[in-house]
């Protein structure tokens, strides 16, 4: 029988193939965009588009795309988290178990939302995304996000090793981006910020402990929006077989939820 890891890895690697080469220009993350602010998962076996769940834009729920629905043109299939019903401020999923189909004129990808236009602070160790959409509002009061990347000191906190040798948590945490041995250099995302008008909030701990050998390529980070309430972030770092994913959902200025998976290049 295959690993649960393994199974998500090669879904995922296929997930990834069949996005670029429908030209997906980044991820293929996906979220409700309907007037309801929800939108019905279904099956399309035995038991004909029986709807099985729900996702919801008020929850920040995500979804990866997989391909178009088998014998539809209206429906496509998708992955997503297996949902935490507890009343949490924040959640961080790290598995996609869950499938089924929705209707696609009830959702769309991220990367096709309007942008955030990137910059890098002048030390060059963050990443400031500011929505530039409506060049009315003053430079001043328009939503920025910033990814602060600075040098790690994971060296001197107490690792676990599995079996194998590889390196799996750091202060009892998952690790993301790295393998048997801390590479020389390594950095890590010390923060992450949201400024709007009237409200903002900095990522709780949660949201991005262990994170590491964050990206620096504007080609693998972006910024997008559905509107001023919900805001979407999402990176792709590492490299080879410690690449990762990692997605966040902000809901008026706060995360509110991350995927994040391994993505071996």
């Amino acid at each position: 029988m295959i690993s649960v890891n393994k199974a998500l890895y090669l879904s995922i690697f296929s997930l990834f193939s069949f996005a670029f080469v429908n030209a997906q220009n980044k991820i293929p993350f996906g979220v409700v965009k309907a007037e309801e602010g929800y939108a019905m998962v279904r099956v399309h076996k035995d038991d004909y588009r029986k709807i099985i769940d729900k996702i919801r834009m008020k929850t920040g729920d995500v979804f990866v795309y997989v391909k178009p629905a088998p014998g539809e043109t209206e429906w496509i299939w998708i992955k997503y988290p297996e949902k935490d019903d507890t009343d949490k401020p924040f959640v961080r999923y790290d598995s996609i178990t869950k499938e089924g189909m929705v209707n696609k004129n009830r959702v769309v990808f991220v990367d096709q939302l309007p942008k955030f236009t990137p910059s890098k602070s002048k030390n060059g160790k963050s990443l400031i995304f500011t929505d530039d959409t409506n060049p009315k509002i003053p430079g001043n009061q328009r939503t920025k996000v910033t990814i602060d990347i600075y040098p790690s000191y994971a060296h001197i906190k107490k690792q676990e090793k599995d079996a194998e040798g590889n390196i799996i948590k750091i202060d009892k945490q998952k690790t993301w981006g790295i393998g048997k041995e801390l590479p020389e250099g390594m950095t890590e995302v010390k923060s992450i910020r949201v400024q709007q008008p009237g409200r903002g909030s900095v990522f709780v701990r949660d949201a991005i402990k262990n994170l590491f050998q964050p990206t620096m390529d504007f080609d693998k980070v972006g910024v997008t929006a559905l509107d001023q309430d919900h805001i979407f972030l999402y990176m792709i770092n590492g490299s080879g077989e410690n690449r990762y994913v990692t997605f966040w959902s902000i809901k008026q200025g706060a995360a509110i939820s991350q995927i994040i998976y391994k993505n071996p290049e």
